[in-house]
This record gives structure tokens, sequence and C-alpha cells, in this order.
């Protein structure tokens, strides 16, 4: 059984999101946003633990406070900013369809766009407020602290904002790899 750490009616009250949207359309989203956005920030153990609990009906006081105060906000964010393309499309057996109302008026391409850039911040600052209430608390969150380095396992985040960046390289230019000039035998950075 998969452990929502939200529920489709917590989500529905406590967020911008309609009571007629479907939850056929929100328990895939919150569980996506879960394994992708919440376990890269807690790191797979600690996800684990939560998820373990919350099956269970265990949840620990620590886990409670950060389940509550910390990872919801996280997570409600993050489902606004994943469900415009959940809402706006759907799989049919002859293709894709783009849904319509007839009691509204479609937002445009440059609206969306904002909306779903808004969404975003808003996400990354609420998923940076975990990260540092984490780290302020490193000792009470072992499995945040001393995680594991096996390879299927994710580390969690110690930075949520994302920053684009633009690297140019001049034309005709021959030198070496970007991991060659840039990082270390293990693929980490030497000068960092």
């Amino acid at each position: 059984m998969k452990a929502l750490f939200v529920s489709e009616a917590w989500l529905i009250e406590n967020s911008i999101i309609n009571e007629n949207v479907s939850y056929t359309q929100l328990r895939p989203t919150i569980v996506k946003v879960q394994e992708m956005r919440i376990q890269s920030i807690l790191g797979t153990e600690l996800y684990d633990e939560i998820g373990a609990q919350i099956v269970a009906g265990n949840l620990t006081a620590l886990n409670t406070t950060l389940l509550e105060d910390y990872l919801r906000g996280a997570i409600r964010e993050w489902i606004c900013f994943e469900l415009p393309n959940v809402l706006a499309f759907k799989y049919m057996n002859k293709g894709m369809v783009k849904r319509r109302s007839d009691e509204s008026e479609s937002m445009s391409m440059d609206e969306i766009k904002r909306l779903i850039a808004k969404a975003q911040n808003d996400a990354e600052w609420y998923s940076e407020r975990v990260t540092r209430y984490l780290l302020a608390n490193r000792l009470e969150y072992p499995l945040f602290n001393n995680y594991s380095l096996d390879i299927d396992k994710i580390r969690p985040h110690l930075q949520n904002y994302q920053v684009g960046i633009n690297l140019r390289i001049p034309n005709g230019y021959r030198g070496n790899s970007f991991s060659q000039r840039y990082q270390g035998q293990n693929g980490y950075c030497d000068g960092c």
C-alpha cells in the first residue's frame, strides 16, 4: 500500500484546487510529487520511514511535526505546479485530447506559464523551509543526516532552488569535455 502524505480531501480543503477535481486525477499527482519532489528533499531512508509509519498508523511526534508543519506545504505547492498539465490533457484510445469547459474560458499560454512559474517558486520556498528545518534538527533526524550511499537510494538535496544557467561555448572550441575540465574522477567538482 502506497502511503499518501496528504489526502485528497486535505489537499482540496487547503489549496486553491476546486472540489470538482476528481480524486482519480489528484491521487497519481500526489504520488508523483511525493516520489519525485519530496523524496529528493528527505532522502530515501527518511522518506521510507515516514511512509511506513503512515501505513502502520504510528507516526512519531518528530515525524508528525515534520509532516504537518513543513512537508504538507511543500506537497501542496508542488501539486499546484504539476496539476496544470494533468488537468489540461487526457490520454484517450485515439490519442491525447485537450479538455474544454462550456462554463469557463481557457487561459492563454502566457497565463499558464506565469501560473506554473509562480507555483514552482512557491514550491521551492516551501521545500527550502523543509530542508532548513531538517538541518537545524539534524540530531533528531539521523536518517536525514546519515543517509545511505547505496546507488539505488536518493540522497537529500541541501538546496531546493533551481536556477537556470546558460553555458556558452565559443564556436570552434575543441577543449576537453565538461566532465574532464570541471569534475573530478568521481564526477564531483574538485574545487567546490
